[in-house]
């Protein structure tokens, strides 16, 4: 929104000036220079808008500061159904040759370069996208915790995304995806809208998740998701606003779902409330609530700070407080508690890898609403117990999740994973090991190869579990 206003401010400063310039007797663009047939394409496809009173003035000598504005005044008003990329191509070399021009009106050369690679992404108002995946694994079948995890080969997933650019304030964003024995079907569908002071909105069924910067991701991995709460994909029928303020910014939504667990209708409500002090500290709180027509209400609340050390090195941490009603409660537990740890160190630092340290307590009881966040490669993490849609902690349980990615070059990424489970309930602690090589044949296709291990400190027996998974990937 505020490009949008800073081009609309453009826009303006050029009406007003524009005058001016058309009346300075210095015509010191050459009638053979290039720029001119240009600005005339440009005025033939409908890009170029013409001076202040909506004329093309043709053939007719001009200044460079009429012909910067005229560039100005095409990136601040183009037409995305109309421009094509020849005509983009022909307006970065336009700005390119009046730079100094543009400068001297006001106008920052890099914001109209960041405007030109928007309308690069937007040229004709649509945008396809998509994921294709398809997963071979083997398994040991005698597996110890009910996880029904065989040795098989699928098209594990298949996405097309949609995009219309409607307008400046509007966007239409559609998913279909399928794969993993289910049917194409409509996941996403929602429309994105921009309301004035910098007011954002989404409507219908989108994604949602306010914990990104705590996740051990990403670029391998066979399952690498450890959200606790959020990470809707798609949230319920819903409608999200999102408004920025100086240091951070607040957001809610409302969504609503007819059938929800065991067929009853729920309400969810979150808000989140941010603040960005400076480069190195940021902290937000955080709520969700589900509000049920005949079951019991399931809030948390939870706090987020991350401390940048320097653009390498950080700091995170997280503490979640739940209110768990009768129907929810595990035992006589209404109330449990988590939190986490994090060092997250860049590859750039210590060069020859990245390095993630989660360290995490969870109070028995805690209940994760969705799925089991530390279910990466093997189908299920035996210390959690699937619950009504998500799943509960056995007992007390200390978390150490250590990850080290690996970019070699362009082609060869790996990565190797340490993760420890120690669960007041000895037979739900365990171990679990990871290793994964990542080989990309093009920049949309790659091929994984991994391995994984758990080793259960249990007495009754080995135990352990075993998968070799190849998967394929392509982005399109």
């Amino acid at each position: 929104m505020k490009k949008l206003f800073a081009l609309i401010a453009v826009a303006a400063l050029v009406a007003f000036a524009a005058p001016a310039f058309a009346a300075n007797p210095f015509a010191d663009v050459p009638m053979n220079h290039w720029a001119y047939d240009a600005v005339a394409q440009l005025a033939a496809n409908g890009i170029v808008v013409g001076y202040p009173d909506g004329a093309y003035k043709g053939p007719q000598p001009a200044t460079r500061y009429e012909l910067a504005a005229v560039v100005a005044r095409a990136l601040a008003n183009v037409d995305m159904n109309k421009a094509s990329k020849q005509d983009l191509e022909m307006l970065k070399k336009l700005v390119v040759e009046f730079k100094s021009e543009l400068d001297a009106l006001g106008v920052k050369v890099d914001k109209l370069d960041a405007r030109v690679a928007v309308l690069e992404e937007r040229i004709g108002g649509w945008k396809f996208s998509g994921n294709f995946r398809f997963t071979a694994k083997w398994a040991d079948e005698d597996n110890p915790y009910g996880v029904d995890q065989d040795s098989n080969w699928s098209v594990d997933r298949f996405r097309w995304n949609i995009v219309k650019y409607v307008d400046d304030k509007v966007t239409l964003n559609v998913r279909l995806q399928g794969g993993g024995g289910n049917s194409l079907d409509v996941v996403r569908a929602y429309a994105a809208i921009q309301f004035p002071w910098d007011i954002t909105a989404n409507i219908g069924r989108f994604p949602l998740d306010w914990e990104g910067d705590f996740y051990a991701t990403d670029f391998a991995g066979y399952m690498m998701n450890d959200a606790y709460m959020t990470d809707f994909d798609p949230l319920e029928t819903a409608v999200w606003f999102k408004k920025p303020f100086e240091m951070g910014s607040f957001e809610m939504f409302v969504a609503h779902n007819e059938e929800g667990n065991n067929g009853d209708d729920y309400y969810r409500y979150g808000a989140r409330l941010a603040f960005n002090f400076n480069e190195n500290l940021s902290v937000a709180a955080n709520y969700v609530k589900y509000d049920y027509q005949d079951l019991d209400t399931f809030s948390t609340l939870w706090g987020d700070i991350i401390v940048n050390f320097n653009e390498n090195i950080a700091f995170k941490g997280q503490y979640f407080v739940e209110d768990n009603d009768s129907y929810w409660a595990w035992g006589s537990i209404d109330s449990p508690s988590a939190w986490k740890a994090i060092l997250d160190v860049k590859q750039d630092a210590l060069k020859f890898t990245d390095l993630w340290i989660e360290y995490a307590q969870i109070d028995e009881g805690f209940f994760f609403p969705y799925a089991d966040p530390y279910a990466w490669t093997l189908d299920g993490s035996p210390f959690l117990s699937s619950g009504i849609s998500g799943a509960y902690a056995y007992g007390d349980t200390t978390i150490l999740n250590i990850v080290a990615h690996q970019k070699w070059n362009d082609q060869w990424w790996t990565y190797v994973r340490y993760f420890s489970a120690d669960s007041d309930y000895d037979e739900y602690s365990y171990k679990d090991y990871t290793a994964s090589i990542r080989y990309n044949y093009t920049p949309n296709l790659w091929f994984e190869l991994g391995y994984d291990k758990i080793e259960p400190d249990w007495d009754t027996g080995d135990f352990g579990d075993d998968l070799v998974w190849f998967r394929t990937t392509v982005n399109f």
